[in-house]
């Protein structure tokens, strides 16, 4: 996965929107930071500090990427799959996020701003699903953003482990601007 960044530097013509590059910048971080814990780290739940393996938070912002690949004219975050494999296994995960980042690459730039309908449940009482329209770039976006959100979790519990993590791990485009400026 380190040669993704390279191919990203390399192939300027055919290169992805920025907001596509952003989503393949995290997917990268991802990797990277797969790359620094044990199958052990993995799937370890830091009870009480944190009631998720970095696997399942992992899933967890995996799902949201498979459900705009799986449809992406019609996204329904509600598809989940909780107890797969890639909750257990840090093989799983770094190939499902190597085989997103190349379903990123030949994404064609012209459907990104295609408006999309996203169903999600939006309420913790009771069951309810809301329809919304978006577009396919914004939800790529989002998915990017909960991720990093997601990996920010990962790093307090690899960091229970005694795994140190990239000081740039978990941290939003956003603040990566504002720490820039400082």
């Amino acid at each position: 996965m380190k040669n993704v960044m390279t191919r990203l530097a390399t192939n300027a013509q055919t290169r992805p929107s920025q907001a596509v590059v952003g989503c393949i910048e995290t997917l990268n971080q991802g990797y990277e930071f797969l790359e620094t814990l044990s199958q052990e780290d993995y799937v370890f739940i830091a009870q009480p500090h944190v009631s998720s393996s970095i696997g399942e938070h992992f899933r967890h912002w995996l799902d949201l990427f498979h459900a705009i690949k799986l449809d992406p004219l019609k996204i329904d975050y509600n598809v989940r799959r909780r107890g797969h494999a890639v909750e257990r296994s840090l093989d799983v995960a770094k190939q499902e996020i190597r085989e997103l980042v190349e379903w990123l690459f030949e994404l064609p730039s012209n459907e990104l701003h295609q408006v999309v309908s996203v169903e999600t449940e939006v309420m913790l009482s009771q069951t309810h699903v809301e329809e919304v329209s978006s577009t396919f770039v914004r939800e790529l976006t989002f998915a990017a953003l909960h991720a990093t959100h997601h990996f920010a979790m990962a790093k307090v519990v690899a960091s229970l482990r005694g795994v140190d993590s990239d000081s740039h791990f978990g941290v939003a485009p956003t603040t990566a601007t504002y720490q820039r400026a400082q």
